[in-house]
């Protein structure tokens, strides 16, 4: 294929990151092109491989690359051959039919995938060549690549899957008329919703200045209002002011629902905060900080009394940093955000098969070997690339890259500890457990010549296993093996270096969650170990062998006082004797199964609970954050559990979790009052092991901390109302014209207090968000347009080019009479993805 020259037809994103200073050193450049989504789950695509050099390219050489799991069909006769190397990572090299690519041409290498492709941030990433001389590969040097941009609707759509409608003009325009009427906000407005509010005659005022009075075991609470008030407010703490804030105990005699019940009073000007605990007093302070944001100030404000408190004790979010590594300020920053929304649990998911990313004194080699990720053909120094491809492993700036040091854990528990945030860590086992299995297996290959028994010491596969497995992610040797003493002897080494940290930083390590999920079939069958092991303890299955696991695994923890959480794996396909030995000493069975009907395991958190499980609701179809918003092509994330937004996370009903999604995968109403027909239902007896709720931010598509920001904000303003207000009124209203009617005059408030009250606050503070489409729509020959936002600008083009802050601002209904008509929603300084409409 002579010359194939689209670099100048198309938009260009060159994989950045690992080496880009050498990308010209590579004598080839690479377009990818996906084709469609085909019947059956496949989809067809190309990568386009140019010679950029003036000699002949000879068959001496190896592309890599990374990419969301797939297994690739190819013609027997390919000129290239295209598979994966292990998980997400794949290399492309000469066949025995390839011919050398002459000097300036192209090579075409159509092949198919399994599943599907509907965003182009799925494209392949992180693209290196690596030369071959004399047997040995040189270094690797990064390639310049070409995405071609997604331009037909069977490569955002699947044709054998019915799923929401793609977000054009009239789909977006006909959601965002739910939000048609502004809404007045009160100051008491904020996030998550207050419960009583009493109103009091008079008013007063909060001036610049402000006289902090505290007792001193709510020390830390005024230390970090002050740091508020003056770093955020701009207002000025003194030893003495006219508006003074106390933070003070109860009364004696008030009756508090929970320990974090607090009463805040303003009364002309004078803002009285009280809690029984420190918890409490701090969330009074954030009320308070929430109530103040966006003011001018002197403040005019009227005097009342708010009562308030949690119902569900857990309200947290997980944040995966092993699939890429979020940095420890931005951390810090992340978890500052959500105390500031009464979250109380960071579930820290520092552990998976693509990386480890905590020291541990003693196990050098998980961070050594386990925290990097980089060109490699043994894995002894390093991971194989994945996800954004990063080949170099001293990249700092890759998120493949890093881990905290015992110093850094230490100083997030610390800051975690002063916002009331419980740092729960997750060590993934046995399955997910592929980064500690490697750097256990460098350790080995370490000392085997001259010391065993340290060789073998936390050895956590078997050396003479055949098993034959592959996981959802497509690995084939990611499980530790279960009858190994070693690997039992890691378990409680980790754990007794983590509650070390925990000791260092004036805290207790509580609770560990041990992951536990998605081991798949085939595994241990094939390993000596575990047969001996079988036949020596009367175990019959590997479901039986799997439970041993966790009953071995939770008495390490229950012998250091520490209880075990974990998926809902956890507490699945147990004997009852097994399950009422755990079920009593589980602190949560994290249940990840959608609720949505018609993908299976809607009832596993009620069927958990009733055996008596403490649940936490962590439901994929209303809490991974990152799933995608919408289709559009250009908005990240995953959607194998549905699309998610921050109308999701405010769905959910922690008590009927049948009705927490209204929509069912296409798009179309579901008939709440069946929805929990011929379904397991909540015993009332066992409504008090429904702990909490949990949002997820798994991070296979995320490439920095921004995008961590933009998944969060502001769908987790969803979460933190559900888990502050598990059962709002009209959650308990029985005819379904008037639920219906209710609910909808309760989204329209919570939409408004995102767009009006937070997205303001947040861009105040730097924090990234997403700004929602406008919607557009013709009618009679006019443009009407639409904004979930009151406020925002909406800016249109009608020449097919990307609107810009200074393109056309959309103000009334106006002619239009064009082929193609683009729309961006501007607010707070952000963008959103374009919305067009074609007639």
């Amino acid at each position: 294929m002579k010359n194939y020259c689209l670099l100048c037809v198309f938009a260009v994103f060159f994989t950045v990151g690992c080496a880009d200073k050498s990308i010209q050193k590579a004598p080839v450049s690479i377009i990818w092109q996906m084709g469609a989504n085909l019947e059956k789950g496949y989809y067809d695509n190309s990568f386009i491989i140019k010679n950029n050099t003036d000699k002949p390219l000879d068959n001496k050489w190896v592309i890599y690359y990374a990419q969301l799991p797939t297994t690739i069909e190819q013609p027997a006769d390919a000129p290239l051959k295209i598979e994966p190397v292990n998980g997400n990572f794949f290399r492309i090299y000469p066949s025995d039919t390839y011919r050398p690519i002459a000097p300036g041409d192209s090579l075409r290498v159509p092949f198919i995938c399994h599943f599907s492709i509907l965003k182009e941030s799925q494209a392949p990433e992180g693209i290196y060549f690596v030369a071959d001389k004399d047997g040995a590969q040189q270094i690797p040097l990064a390639v310049g690549m070409t995405i071609v941009p997604f331009n037909n609707e069977l490569q955002w759509s699947r044709p054998d899957v019915q799923e929401l409608p793609y977000p054009d003009g009239n789909y977006v325009y006909q959601q965002n008329e739910r939000f048609a009427e502004p809404v007045a906000l009160a100051i008491t407005d904020i996030f998550p919703s207050i419960k009583n509010v009493t109103a009091r005659p008079g008013k007063g005022i909060i001036g610049n200045d402000i006289q902090l009075n505290f007792l001193p075991e709510f020390k830390s609470e005024a230390a970090l209002l002050t740091e508020k008030l003056q770093q955020v407010y701009q207002l000025s703490v003194r030893d003495s002011a006219a508006t003074v804030i106390s933070l003070e105990l109860l009364p004696e005699n008030f009756k508090t629902v929970n320990d974090e019940h607090y009463i805040l009073d303003v009364n002309n000007g004078k803002i009285t905060i009280q809690g029984n605990t420190p918890h409490a007093v701090f969330n009074g302070t954030q009320t308070l900080l929430g109530m103040l944001k966006n003011a001018d100030f002197p403040l005019e404000i009227e005097n009342l009394t708010i009562s308030d408190y949690p119902d569900l004790a857990y309200r947290g979010m997980m944040l995966d940093v092993a699939r890429n590594f979020t940095t420890k300020d931005n951390l810090l920053k992340l978890i500052d955000r959500l105390a500031s929304y009464k979250l109380n649990a960071l579930h820290f998911h520092i552990t998976d098969d693509e990386a480890w990313r905590l020291e541990i004194p003693g196990l050098e080699e998980l961070t050594a070997v386990g925290s990097r990720r980089g060109h490699t053909l043994d894995e002894q120094k390093c991971l194989y690339p994945a996800y954004d491809g990063c080949f170099d492993p001293n990249d700092d700036t890759s998120t493949s890259n890093g881990y905290y040091s015992r110093t850094d854990f230490i100083d997030i528990l610390k800051y975690a500890r002063d916002r009331h945030i419980q740092v729960i860590p997750e060590i993934e086992m046995p399955g997910h457990a592929r980064a500690a299995i490697v750097s256990m297996k460098a350790r080995y290959n370490k000392y085997i010549d001259t010391d065993k028994e340290k060789a073998t010491e936390y050895l956590l596969h078997d050396l003479s296993d055949t098993s034959k497995y592959y996981s959802v992610q497509a690995y084939t040797d990611n499980i530790m093996n279960v009858a190994l003493p070693s690997t039992y002897r890691f378990v409680g080494k980790v754990v007794d270096e983590m509650a070390a940290m925990y000791k260092d930083a004036g805290i207790t390590l509580t609770n560990v969650h041990v992951g536990g999920d998605e081991v798949p079939e085939g595994v241990w069958i094939g390993s000596p170990a575990c047969q001996i092991f079988m036949a020596e303890n009367q175990i019959t299955s590997v479901p039986a062998l799997r439970s041993y696991f966790i009953m071995k695994v939770n008495d390490i923890l229950k012998k250091r006082d520490i209880a075990l959480s974990g998926w809902q794996e956890v507490a699945e396909k147990h004997t009852d004797e097994i399950d009422k030995a755990l079920a009593g000493n589980i602190a949560g069975v994290y249940c990840w199964k959608s609720t949505n009907p018609g993908l299976g395991g809607e009832e596993d958190p009620y069927k958990a609970a009733n055996k008596g499980y403490d649940v936490i609701l962590c439901n994929v179809n209303c809490f991974y954050l990152d799933m995608a918003y919408n289709k559009h092509p250009q908005e990240s994330g995953l959607y194998w559990g549905g699309f998610v937004n921050e109308f999701n996370t405010f769905n959910m009903q922690p008590y009927n979790i049948y009705r927490a999604a209204r929509n069912d995968m296409s798009g179309n109403p579901i008939d709440l009052q069946a929805a929990g027909q011929g379904k397991v239902m909540l015993n009332e007896s066992a409504r008090a092991h429904i702990k909490g709720v949990q949002a997820q931010v798994f991070a296979e598509t995320i490439r920095n901390y921004d995008m961590v920001e933009h998944y969060v904000f502001p769908k987790i303003f969803g979460l933190a109302e559900r888990g502050w207000n598990a059962e709002p009124a009209w959650m308990q209203i029985k005819d379904p014209k008037a639920e219906e009617a209710a609910y909808q005059k309760a989204l329209e408030l919570y939409n408004a207090k995102i767009g009006q009250g937070e997205l303001p606050r947040l861009s105040k503070e730097k924090v990234n968000f997403r700004v929602a489409q406008p919607g557009i729509t013709l009618k009679e020959g006019m443009l009407y347009a639409n904004s979930p936002i009151y406020g925002a600008e909406i800016r249109y083009t009608t020449d097919g080019s990307e609107p810009t802050q200074t393109s056309a601002l959309w103000v009334e209904p106006v002619p239009c009479e064009v082929e193609m008509v683009k729309a961006k929603l501007f607010w707070q300084g952000r963008r959103s993805l374009t919305t067009s409409l074609r007639q």
